[in-house]
Parts: structure tokens; C-alpha cells; sequence
């Protein structure tokens, strides 16, 4: 019973040995797309600033947009109907409650009138 559990120690130690292994690839692909995105980036910032350095224009211009045609649409008056709301119904009295007592607390602190000041 006893070997069944180091059995168990060491493949779970294995495992997260691979897991590891397996995390710090994923993390080196990823820095090394972020770093491929960075660096293609910077080209297009030296561009922009080669292009002002020669006194370019670096603004993009775009082609001209077509407006689409609108044809006019003709409303016909629509003849709203009344609308015709139900009577409300009558509502039933409630049961009127008696008031009860409310209980008194006991009251906190020094009670009012009372000489026990020192």
C-alpha cells in the first residue's frame, strides 16, 4: 500500500514536471510573437518618420465615396382606432388590523433623571 502511494508521488511529480516544461514553451512563443509584432511595427513607425523627415504627407487620402440614392418614400395616414380601456374592477376591502403593542426594549446607557454622575 504503502509503494502504491510513492508510485502515485512520483507520476504526479512527473506530470507537473511536463506541465512546466509545457508552460515555459508556450510563454517563449508567445514573447516571440509579440516580439515579431513589435519589430514589424517599428518599421512602419520608422517609415511614417522617414516619410515626414522627407517632407512627404503621411496622411492617407481616401477615395471619394459614392452616395447611395434615396428615393423618397410616400406615407399614407394610418387612422388610429381608440383605444377603449376595460372598467377597473372594484378591489376588496382589506381586513383592517388591529394595532398591537410593540415591546419594549431594554434601555441602554443611564437612565434620564438619574443622579449617578461622577
Amino acid at each position: 500500500m504503502n509503494s502504491d502511494r510513492v508510485d502515485e508521488i512520483a507520476a504526479l511529480r512527473e506530470q507537473k514536471k511536463l506541465d512546466r516544461q509545457a508552460e515555459v514553451e508556450a510563454r517563449k512563443a508567445k514573447e516571440a510573437e509579440e516580439a515579431k509584432s513589435h519589430k514589424a511595427n517599428m518599421e512602419r513607425i520608422a517609415k511614417k518618420m522617414a516619410k515626414i523627415a522627407a517632407g512627404e504627407s503621411t496622411v492617407v487620402e481616401e477615395a471619394p465615396v459614392e452616395e447611395p440614392v434615396v428615393e423618397e418614400v410616400i406615407e399614407e395616414p394610418v387612422v388610429e382606432k381608440p383605444v377603449v380601456k376595460p372598467k377597473p374592477v372594484p378591489k376588496k376591502k382589506a381586513a383592517v388590523k388591529k394595532p398591537t403593542a410593540k415591546a419594549k426594549g431594554k434601555s441602554r446607557g443611564r437612565p434620564k433623571g438619574s443622579t449617578n454622575k461622577k
